[in-house]
């Protein structure tokens, strides 16, 4: 008989500051979008393939300048006409005392949109990938197979682990090629995840489909009552966007504004349209993972109602937090409890309510499309009775410890595209089709499924302490064992996510003033506002040296993938 997870499984103050920056931002983006006009006009008058022939356009021929290719329309509210997924739960085979886990990366066919076939990548499947499940403490080996067509990476974002297991931009695995990891995880229970980061092309593998949920559990925490029925009260939510061709195709930045962040207009919840959820009359755990390569989500219910926040990115909080709004940047994770022990035969629709927030996320009002502006739906909830065992909600769950740093403060300051950008743009157009930095040096394919454009990777467009990143330099040093703070000043005109591989943090300050209560536990991204200054504070306790460092970086992938990435060791 099947579960009932594989049922379910079939079925501001701050503006004063920003004079100069949006000075810089408006010559940078108006520079952009200038010449995007013209070069989109010189494609349709002298077609694509000809594009070849134009100054510094050698790549360019079949890129689409937002004119040529049809996009698959955009339903203007909920769709609700198909059950949601739920991925299958992986546990690993128990082997002489170790976990024995597998993952292939491989192509695949999706109906991410009900009536189109779309070409995905997927880790044992089409799309996306199964739930991890990894015991605290526990032994493990996982065995990837890559067969795909050209070079990736496997990362675990927010897990402890040595920086030869982390999965970073030099372990790259091969086309036909496998990689077999040793680790043990002695880290609190969260919702944390895995996913491509190779240099330069970590956002279109992303946006291929490759991405899934991978849970620490510590049945430490089991007596606290929460939801812990998986695929019954206890559901993951990776949330996505997608920009779809009529035929089906994924595009990916086939426009000039696409470099700034991809977004699409297609919302994707655990690989499928805007889905429905059959949910229990009871109190329910969502496990959200914002897996978009740029949007940022801002999660509420239609209907106004309050639920509480129980966990951040990498463990659960002191205690629940009610809120009737929850802003999730990419890569961020949260864990929310939503009751709905009075709600049985009603539909309730959880959405994006993104005008309230993201527009004023940046300077620049081109960065904010329609959809930042007027929100979204992506689920609906149609309530059931209740099933198996009721879970409550706890009034306290677990007690933080109090870091105390050792080492000097270090500093970091995150740079948008620069006021030259006139220059930078005509220098990073070659190559925008097809053509990417180093791809053919690395002997990979320079398209994705079904003939997606890999973008644009590899080129100068933004900045960490004002360097861009390069493979062959160690940014920062650390000291084995150290607790460090670190300060992040967005000098940007536009919000971002910055996340640092190896460990988990604890937000100090924001511009001097505590964090929310929603994000007082432990974290590894933080989305760093326009004009923003933040304290984290973080023990380093994995090892990393020259070969295989840790990362740090934005998580707007198009951001990551040009420039806005560096690299540390722990020694």
């Amino acid at each position: 008989m099947k579960s009932p997870a594989e049922r379910q499984t079939v079925a501001s103050a701050e503006d004063a500051t920003l004079n100069l920056p949006r000075r810089k931002a408006l010559l940078a983006l108006g520079a952009l979008g200038a010449l995007g006009v013209a070069v989109a006009g010189q494609a349709r008058g002298a077609g694509m393939g000809g594009m070849a022939g134009m100054p510094g356009m050698g790549g360019m021929a079949g890129m689409d300048m937002g004119q040529s290719q049809p996009t698959a329309a955009a339903p203007g509210v909920g769709v609700f006409s198909r059950a949601l997924l739920i991925p299958a739960e992986l546990h690993g085979q128990p082997r002489d005392g170790v976990l024995h886990y597998a993952l292939r990366m491989a192509p695949g066919r999706s109906m991410l949109v009900d009536g189109l076939q779309t070409a995905t990548w997927g880790y044992n499947g089409a799309v996306l990938g199964p739930t991890l499940r990894v015991p605290r403490g526990k032994a493990v080996q996982i065995d990837l197979n890559n067969a795909l067509d050209q070079s990736t990476t496997l990362h675990w974002h927010g897990a402890h682990v040595p920086g030869e297991m982390d999965g970073g931009p030099q372990s790259l695995i091969a086309p036909g090629g496998q990689r077999r990891l040793h680790f043990t995880l002695q880290q609190p229970a969260g919702s944390l995840w895995y996913h491509p980061h190779p240099d330069t092309r970590t956002g279109p593998h992303v946006y291929a489909g490759l991405g899934g949920l991978f849970l620490v559990d510590d049945p430490a925490d089991q007596h606290l009552g929460l939801p812990q029925q998986y695929g019954v009260d206890d559901i993951p939510l990776i949330l996505q966007d997608r920009r779809l061709a009529a035929d089906g195709r994924l595009l990916y930045m086939t426009r000039m504004m696409d470099r700034m962040g991809m977004k699409g207009d297609r919302f994707l919840v655990n690989g499928r349209e805007q889905p429905y959820w059959n949910a229990p009359a009871q109190w329910v755990r969502l496990r959200l993972l914002n897996a978009a390569n740029a949007r940022v989500f801002n999660l509420a219910f239609a209907d106004g109602r309050v639920f509480h926040v129980v966990a951040t990115d990498a463990g659960l909080l002191p205690r629940p937090v009610p809120v009737h709004s929850l802003l999730l940047a990419p890569s961020e994770r949260a864990e929310i409890l939503v009751d709905l022990r009075g709600d049985q035969g009603k539909r309730l629709v959880l959405r994006s309510d993104s005008g309230a927030v993201v527009p004023d996320l940046s300077a620049m009002p081109m960065d904010a499309d329609s959809f930042d502006h007027q929100g979204f739906d992506l689920l609906e909830f149609r309530v059931g009775p209740p099933a198996g065992t009721p879970a409550r909600l706890p009034t306290r769950m677990v007690d933080l410890p109090v870091l105390r740093a050792d080492a000097p403060v270090r500093r970091f300051t995150l740079q948008g595209m620069s006021g030259n950008m006139m220059g930078g743009a005509m220098g990073g157009m070659e190559g925008m089709g097809s053509m990417r930095s180093g791809s053919q040096a690395m002997g990979v394919s320079e398209v994705g499924p079904g003939g997606m454009s890999l973008g644009v990777g590899g080129k100068k467009l933004f900045s960490i302490n004002h360097h861009h990143m390069d493979m062959a330099r160690i940014d920062q040093r650390l000291r084995l064992g150290s607790t460090e703070i670190w300060e992040v000043a967005n000098q940007g005109h536009m919000a971002h996510p910055f996340h640092y591989h190896s460990t988990s943090f604890q937000i100090l300050s924001r511009n001097g003033s505590p964090p929310p209560a929603h994000e007082a536990g432990w974290k590894d991204t933080v989305l760093v506002r326009r004009g923003e200054t933040v304290r984290l504070i973080a023990h380093f306790n994995q090892q990393a040296g020259d070969a295989h460092p840790f990362m740090f970086h934005c998580h707007i992938l198009e951001h990551e993938d040009n420039g806005m990435m560096g690299q540390f060791t722990v020694t």
